[in-house]
């Protein structure tokens, strides 16, 4: 279950602060591909959230491309805003990651829509 260690915790709120003081069309390929991969370590391990793992999978192999496809972008962006909403609002949701987890999916999804 995401937010059970302090990894996953940590990535949380490494990545809102990244993107609550960062303007996101000053990030760049490289930098989401290096979150993405602190992602996918905080994640390792945890078979119940493999579609996020699937969805982050994806999302890099997007953004390492030499030109990325802004639309598929744009949808994979959204699906993991759905994604993880889902998650802070499931049934084994619990502890105060959820709220972040939500506030996440509401960047991402802010992202996918205007990207």
């Amino acid at each position: 279950m995401l937010g059970s260690n302090k990894l996953e915790e940590s990535m949380l709120g490494d990545t809102l602060s990244l993107f609550r003081g960062t303007d996101p069309a000053d990030l760049s390929a490289t930098q989401g591909v290096m979150l993405i991969d602190g992602w996918l370590q905080a994640l390792d391990g945890d078979p119940n959230i493999d579609r996020i793992k699937d969805q982050l999978n994806e999302l890099r192999t997007v953004l390492q491309s030499a030109q990325p496809d802004e639309q598929h972008l744009r949808t994979l962006l959204t699906s993991l805003a759905d994604t993880a909403q889902e998650v802070a609002e499931g049934q084994t949701a619990e502890g105060t990651w959820t709220g972040g987890l939500e506030s996440l999916s509401k960047i991402l999804r802010n992202l996918g829509t205007s990207s």
